[in-house]
């Protein structure tokens, strides 16, 4: 496992080398907040046509060999990202980076839930918290690295992300490539059997709290560069405490998968403060309130979501639910886009707070209440 998580955080330092930066990057290079939601939804797309075949690899095949071609499908698409020779080279790069996150996505995480043992919901919860924390305190590293070459040299953000996804190949190769230990049972039946967990309550509360993010996630750094540079990395480096502690306030208040609705109500409240919120103090806290609560809300609904699917198939139906994530952000992303780009950047993050409101509706409904309270120990 630990060599899983060294995985998870090589990742997420690479990542974080661009995602500190790229909105702006994208804007100072001569291309318009609107066609960055253009590219956000080809990313998307990208990642919703991939990803069940990446999953069904890693489950009924190897684990090793889909992360090996998703590592390698990234370092390619930040290759065509460094070169930046046009919009449509552009879109490649997105959609090449989009197949690259669906190999690894699901995937990465499944290697440790898939290591726990005594499955139950508030464990998940726990796992995807640790997770969550260690991946956060790579980014700290990674956008401190990010911001700065964007400072001095701003092509040079591609450059380290490839270094750090290049340690992350290398992590990779240490691996034993589990092959899929289950009794093979046809595919047919293999994919009915994810899908049906797929259309669970919980994996449609998943969706939309991974939706709910695209608002303040996609605008959030025009937000504060209007401040200045230095700013930004305040918020960079907020963004990463955020969810590195609140998984942990989790665990300290004993918040349990049960408290569901409560958190997505929280959720709501914040994002409206964030979308109304004037002066870098004011910013500033109301970006990492709205971070750490969403971090929260996304740890427990994995929790609910993980904790009916059985090993042999959890790739593929987190997968499946990625799937109809990516196109509800594919169709967001260039409305929020366009909404902050005309209207102000205040009015493209309200759209947040709707879809926080129907994971509280959800969190609600009698079924999803049920079945929580079955559930044992707090996080």
């Amino acid at each position: 496992m630990k060599r899983a998580y060294a995985f998870i955080m090589l990742s997420a330092a690479g990542v974080a080398c661009f995602a500190s930066v790229d909105v702006i990057y994208f804007q100072a290079v001569g291309y318009s907040l609107a066609f960055v939601g253009v590219m956000t939804a080809v990313f998307n797309i990208a990642v919703t046509a991939a990803e069940l075949p990446f999953a069904i690899l890693f489950d009924r095949y190897s684990n090793k060999l889909a992360l090996q071609l998703g590592n390698l499908l990234r370092i390619v698409a930040f290759v065509l990202f460094f070169l930046n020779l046009n919009e449509p080279t552009l879109l490649l790069a997105q959609v090449t980076a989009g197949v690259a996150v669906a190999a690894m996505s699901g995937t990465s995480n499944a290697l440790v839930v898939n290591e726990i043992q005594a499955i139950d919901a508030n464990r998940i919860a726990a796992a995807f918290g640790r997770i969550s924390y260690l991946a956060a305190s790579a980014g700290i590293l990674g956008g401190a690295i990010g911001i700065s070459f964007f400072a001095v040299w701003p092509q040079g953000i591609w450059v380290a992300a490839i270094a750090f996804f290049v340690a992350a190949g290398v992590a990779i190769a240490t691996f034993r490539d589990t092959k899929a230990d289950i009794v093979k049972i046809p595919l047919r039946s293999f994919l009915g059997q994810a899908l049906g967990t797929a259309r669970t309550p919980h994996a449609w509360l998943l969706v939309v709290t991974n939706a709910a993010a695209v608002a303040p996630f996609l605008l959030w750094q025009i937000k504060f560069d209007q401040v200045s540079l230095v700013f930004l990395a305040f918020g960079y480096i907020g963004l990463n405490a955020a969810n590195i502690f609140g998984p942990l306030i989790l665990r300290v208040l004993k918040v349990r998968v049960t408290h569901v609705a409560a958190v997505a109500a929280l959720n709501v409240v914040a994002a409206i403060i964030f979308a109304i919120a004037d002066g870098a103090v004011f910013i500033w806290v109301a970006f990492i309130l709205h971070v750490a609560l969403h971090g929260a809300l996304q740890v427990l609904v994995s929790g609910l979501f993980h904790e009916g699917i059985p090993n042999s198939i959890r790739a593929t139906a987190g997968s499946i639910v990625s799937m109809a994530d990516s196109l509800i952000v594919a169709m967001v992303a260039p409305v929020v886009a366009i909404v902050g780009q005309n209207f102000g950047i205040g009015w493209g993050v309200t759209a947040s707070a709707m879809l926080y409101l129907a994971v509280l509706v959800g969190g609600l409904h009698r079924g999803v209440r049920v079945e929580a309270e079955e559930v044992g120990e707090g996080v």
